[in-house]
């Protein structure tokens, strides 16, 4: 039996090597995975094999494409799944038995509105949720991924077996490109790489060079279609002179369009003044929001010049933002902090008339204008807010990082506040609106503290830790939130006056040297009483690294002290108690406070290599200190020095 009856294999291979060739540097999205390679062709025992595990048959131009052009590959997006990662993302029932639930222009699952909805309509959205991997991707197969949480499925049973669909995980984003089968659909693909097309959303714009577009438009009554058209005539690198002439007749039917954004590759690509000049014409018909938006668009998208862009529009922008709707406030205010001419008193009006969630926007930009710092007054009265945790967290997030004690202290306050009213309020077990509120204001409560944290650790950097020339700033130690809960580090100092800190730096030194954590109050003073050589140094071992942060490992086991210590990242004093030491070495790390040196009445060596100490006097408060390494320290008031007999390397 010749199983290539009917399947076009030459010309696939044909349109390959041109798309291979089209794209010779793989600039087309997903072609550095994929190459441009078919996989080997799947064996007919597999192909047997996996229809039996789905209970159906396989539709049959996909199934030929298995057996004789590759069992995966090159194809749209990250390319086409081998079979066995086909097995390895199949998670749900194929249920040949069922009608398939995915189908053209259903519904996608808003999650705004799921947001806003009350506790009935929420319990009927988590069912959908419940269900989604049981349900909803009845009579399909995954074929490959657009990254992410996005995916091509084929449908494989039901009225639209044979076509591809694009999901997200989640039924955020469901959509079927417009071809009726695998075949067309791959073909397609290959046809627009091997033309030079653009292509990142394969499959979303129609079909068709520039004649053939607008012939279809010409010949439409829809609407949607005539848009549809207009915006598939960005895949074309370029357009010609006739085209891009239609282009701007046709742009402007839609003056008045509240977003035109997708509009302004094609005009951009046509010429860039027609562009501009159709920008103008909305901003003259007052539609100020749209065009804000599109000069975002024209900078961030297009790659336009941006103080170009913004010499052309700011003053427009700023004498109009009184009448921008508040949902546009944030954009325009990210552009107008670029503008060196714009100052924060010249926008900070807008808060008085700023609705509460356009305030937890507005606040984000404000903090963002060079002149901030001189404006703190605005900044301490709006620390003042209470009752809206949420708000308050964005006017942490937006406050001016300067050294400020004013400032210091009502972000201290804010967050003190905030963690009071967490650890006071008991955690509802109800599923009633009420208790979804309750619940929420307790997480963003949970929020402020550990924005405000960052946000303190940061100020306090500004008073002991300076940005100063020719001397690298150590690094400032802390921990992730998971690990401050299970140590119970606190924000602010709550601990009475008989209690004792310990840095967690220096129980992790001293779990390392002692071979494992005391475990017991009265442990830890028989080590602190024969401690004679204290080294703190940050080694590999002891940070982790997440993302773009760096976090520190902490003790273990991962639990509170024994009273009267407990945990705290900017007390330091604990060495004062080690009455035997002789020898200290802090090399590379900030410290809050290095008052405690004045305790450390037996310590010989001293090395305080890259940390930020400053105050010389200390030292004099150390009677037995003989030789001091103080390489790359901001030094002060070094004559107090003059005579004590101390060898020190600065």
């Amino acid at each position: 039996m010749n199983t290539n009856q009917g399947f076009p294999l030459k010309k696939l291979k044909e349109l390959l090597q041109k798309a291979k060739e089209a794209d010779g540097r793989l600039k087309q999205f997903g072609a550095e995975r994929h190459r441009y390679r078919w996989n080997p062709p799947a064996s007919p025992a597999d192909v047997e094999a996996f229809e039996q595990e789905i209970g159906t048959t396989l539709p049959e131009e996909y199934r030929k494409f298995l057996l004789l052009a590759g069992d995966g590959g090159a194809g749209p997006y990250y390319g086409l799944f081998p079979l066995e990662k086909v097995r390895q993302w199949l998670t749900w029932e194929v249920r040949p038995d069922k009608e398939p639930r995915l189908y053209p222009g259903m519904p996608v699952f808003d999650w705004e509105e799921a947001e806003e909805s009350g506790t009935e309509d929420r319990e009927g959205i988590e069912d959908e949720l419940d269900r989604a991997p049981d349900e909803c991707f009845w009579g399909s197969i995954p074929i490959g991924s657009q990254g992410d949480s996005y995916f091509m499925l084929l449908m494989v049973t039901g009225p639209h077996r044979g076509r591809v669909v694009y999901v997200e995980s989640e039924l955020s984003y469901i959509f079927f490109p417009r071809e009726e089968g695998f075949l067309a659909w791959y073909v397609r693909w290959l046809r627009e790489i091997a033309a030079g097309y653009r292509i990142f959303w394969y499959g979303t714009n129609l079909d068709g060079d520039e004649e053939e577009l607008r012939r279809l438009y010409e010949s439409s009554a829809d609407e949607e279609e005539k848009r549809l058209v207009l915006s598939s005539m960005k895949k074309f690198p370029s357009l010609s002179k006739e085209a891009g002439e239609w282009l701007v007749r046709e742009a402007q039917n839609y003056m008045l369009e509240p977003d035109a954004r997708w509009l302004l590759d094609q005009l951009y690509g046509a010429d860039p003044r027609q562009k501009d000049a159709f920008m103008e014409r909305r901003w003259a018909a007052g539609m100020y929001e749209g065009v804000v938006y599109e000069v975002y668009y024209s900078i961030h998208s297009l790659g336009e010049e941006e103080g170009e862009v913004l010499g052309r529009w700011w003053k427009r922008i700023l004498e109009k933002m009184p009448r921008i709707s508040q949902t546009c406030w944030y954009t325009a205010l990210r552009l107008l902090t670029r503008c060196p001419q714009v100052k924060l008193q010249d926008v900070a009006g807008l808060w008085e008339i700023a609705e509460p969630k356009s305030r937890r926007e507005l606040v984000r930009a404000f903090g963002s204008f060079p002149d901030a710092e001189e404006h703190l007054e605005l900044f301490l009265k709006m620390l003042e807010e209470r009752e809206d945790f949420e708000l308050l967290n964005a006017i942490l997030l937006g406050v001016p990082i300067v050294e400020s004690e004013a400032l210091f202290l009502a972000v201290k306050r804010a967050c003190e506040y905030a963690e009071d009213y967490a650890e006071s309020v008991s955690k509802p077990e109800g599923e009633d609106d009420e208790s979804w509120n309750l619940l929420e204001r307790i997480h963003n409560a949970y929020r402020v503290c550990y924005t405000g944290d960052i946000i303190l650790n940061r100020l306090r950097d500004k008073f002991i830790n300076p940005k100063l020339p020719g001397i690298p700033r150590p690094r400032r130690l802390n921990l992730q939130v998971q690990d401050r809960e299970k140590l119970d580090v606190k924000i602010g100092n709550k601990h009475g006056p008989e209690e004792t800190a310990i840095h967690p730096l220096i129980a992790m030194v001293i779990e390392e040297n002692f071979n494992g954590m005391p475990a017991s109050a009265e442990d830890w003073e028989h080590i602190f009483f024969n401690i004679e050589t204290l080294r703190l140094q940050i080694e590999p071992r002891h940070i982790r690294v997440d993302g773009e942060w760096i976090y520190m490992e902490p003790p273990k086991p991962r639990t509170t002290l024994p009273y009267p210590y407990y945990y705290d990242l900017h007390d330091w004093s604990v060495i004062g108690r080690m009455k035997n030491l002789r020898e200290l070495s802090i090399r590379g790390i900030c410290v809050d406070d290095f008052s405690f040196l004045a305790q450390c009445k037996n310590v010989t060596t001293l090395s305080l290599y890259d940390t930020n100490f400053s105050d010389c006097r200390l030292l004099c408060e150390m009677p037995n200190l003989r030789e001091a390494d103080l390489r790359m320290c901001p030094l002060e008031h070094e004559e107090a020095l003059a005579g004590k007999g101390l060898e020190y390397r600065k």
